[in-house]
């Protein structure tokens, strides 16, 4: 049986253990220049890799100017980006980007012009190979939370009539027509994930969406929410959100890993995951935001400080303002 301790090999790539730092946006560390990333990332994912994390995903880069140098991908960014590949890299963590198809503040995707969703499948694709120049191990598709391409993704949301809408492989065709592009010109053990939910709308979408998207070569799959969090329900004996029991769902039908999600703040919840083979990696988010130290307390059983689930989390307005860090250890 694993546990949290025991790597995972995705493509070939040992993940040294099964604990995952969730792609979560530091908006506090937003700079005033023209550069995206700045020393304040770098530091912040450094600590991440230092207290033993088995993977970081970096957090929701849109892909947007990845061609031009522009918005997110100007060369200052990409120095810090690359940086921060190379701290995790000589810490052993297997580290990766997720990439954004777009904000939510996008106009709706089904006023796209073709031409619009060629040029943004055209960056989607420059992305990810420009994550490989820079030294990520992989990158992951943002088909979540209710952002491009989750509305791409949703049979409800999407109601193009191109070949962009209509059948799943239509709606997943944004992403899944350059995997093979990608993969010519990456490395072998390059990992190619998605972060999607279970419903899209309806559950038995999403589990077909699953395994179209492992069908088109994707290596590992994020298991959160799509346009919506689902309420439920779940089995009384499951003790887990509804969107990780989503996880467990798209777990049973689909053979490459997955990182169950939501809500995982205590070592205990991060273990009991992995150990009842609900998920293949614990995605924990915020519990490493309110400490970064808590990969390596949980793999060494030390205390930690804990996430107390603030209604609305300060690392969306000011980091230093995290309640947890003025509470005491605790395991």
């Amino acid at each position: 049986m694993p546990e949290i301790t025991t790597p995972l090999t995705v493509r070939g790539r040992a993940i040294k253990n099964r604990i995952a730092m969730l792609p979560m946006v530091t908006f506090p560390f937003i700079g005033d220049g023209e550069d995206y990333y700045n020393d304040r990332h770098e530091r912040h994912y450094a600590r991440a890799a230092e207290n033993g994390a088995g993977l970081i995903i970096l957090q929701s880069t849109n892909v947007a100017g990845a061609g031009r140098e522009q918005g997110m991908w100007t060369p200052g960014s990409q120095a810090i980006l690359a940086r921060i590949a190379e701290n995790a890299r000589s810490h052993g963590a297997t580290v990766m980007m997720q990439l954004a198809g777009g904000s939510d503040r996008d106009k709706d995707v089904n006023q796209w012009s073709t031409e619009e969703v060629r040029a943004r499948q055209d960056e989607l694709k420059r992305a990810a190979i420009r994550a490989a120049e820079l030294g990520f191990h992989g990158v992951e598709y943002h088909f979540a939370h209710g952002f491009t391409l989750c509305r791409f993704m949703d049979a409800g949301a999407n109601r193009r009539t191109d070949e962009y809408g209509g059948a799943l492989e239509n709606r997943c065709r944004i992403v899944t027509d350059i995997l093979p592009e990608v993969r010519e010109r990456v490395s072998d053990d390059f990992i190619l994930s998605a972060r999607m939910g279970e419903f899209t709308p309806t559950s038995q979408e999403g589990v077909a969406t699953a395994r179209h998207l492992e069908s088109c070569g994707i290596d590992m799959l994020s298991v959160s929410f799509g346009m919506t969090v689902p309420e439920g329900p779940v089995p009384d004996d499951f003790g887990f959100s509804p969107v990780t029991h989503s996880g467990y769902v798209i777990k049973r039908a689909v053979t490459v890993p997955i990182i169950g999600a939501y809500g995982i703040r205590t070592g205990e919840q991060a273990r009991r995951l992995i150990e009842n083979r609900y998920a293949d990696l614990a995605g924990i988010g915020r519990a490493m935001l309110a400490d970064p130290r808590f990969a390596a307390n949980i793999l060494n059983g030390t205390p930690y400080r804990p996430c107390i689930a603030c209604k609305r989390c300060s690392w969306f307005t000011d980091n230093t303002r995290c309640p947890s860090l003025k509470l005491p250890e605790t395991v």
